[in-house]
């Protein structure tokens, strides 16, 4: 008789099955993880427009890099996708549509229709429904001015997305949002929420420029 022929081993080695099953198991937990950062922007998103007007206290600081540049802190309203924000340095009025911005003791008021990124980096509001689209997140449990906090990081999957990465740091209990991060150009920009009030009285017209207050006041339309 011949010598006998060896087939190769069509069954997989312990080896192969091993890295199978640890492959398979990573990507299950990516998933599941993104599911879950996922639920938790939809938990904060909700927390922040079921909840009437928001007034919140805030400090904002702009990074050259991740060296602190400039910082400013202020007041605003939230209502929905308006606002009206008021610092040392500028008041912002936003009706959902228009812009107004008006620095005190100036005697001019700049009109515009800003764009989604334009907002973003001055609503939260804008900036946590970014996340809906072009982005990839991951979730750790984290704390943050002694509260047990989610940090949610969405990292952009197109290179021409206006903001490379974002970080949301929100309550775990309450899914209140207490701190913004988001990174263009290589800069970062820090919004902090220091206070978080809702179901503030409000009125449609805390949110258009107060002609009648400011009768010197020059309106330029730059729209």
């Amino acid at each position: 008789m011949g010598s006998s022929v060896e087939f190769p081993n069509k069954h997989p080695s312990s080896h192969m099955k091993r890295l199978f099953n640890t492959l398979l198991l990573s990507l299950l937990v990516l998933c599941t993880q993104a599911q879950n950062a996922r639920d938790v922007l939809d938990a904060t998103a909700a927390r922040m427009t079921n909840s009437g007007c928001i007034r919140a206290e805030f400090k904002a600081t702009q990074f050259r890099g991740t060296t602190p540049e400039s910082e400013t802190s202020g007041t605003m309203l939230l209502y929905g996708r308006k606002f009206q924000m008021q610092t040392k340095d500028i008041i912002t009025w936003f009706d959902g549509k228009t812009q107004w911005s008006m620095m005190p003791g100036a005697d001019e008021v700049n009109v515009t229709e800003p764009n989604e990124e334009e907002l973003a980096a001055m609503n939260p509001s804008a900036l946590i429904y970014i996340y809906k689209k072009g982005y990839k997140y991951y979730l750790k449990k984290s704390s943050l001015r002694g509260k047990a906090t989610y940090e949610v990081r969405l990292v952009a999957k197109n290179k021409d997305t206006a903001f490379s990465e974002i970080y949301v740091d929100c309550e775990q209990s309450t899914y209140t949002p207490l701190c913004f991060r988001a990174k263009k150009d290589g800069n970062w920009m820090r919004l902090s929420i220091l206070s978080f009030e809702t179901n503030q009285p409000t009125h449609e017209s805390d949110y258009t420029f107060p002609a009648r207050d400011y009768p010197l006041v020059e309106v330029i339309d730059l729209r």
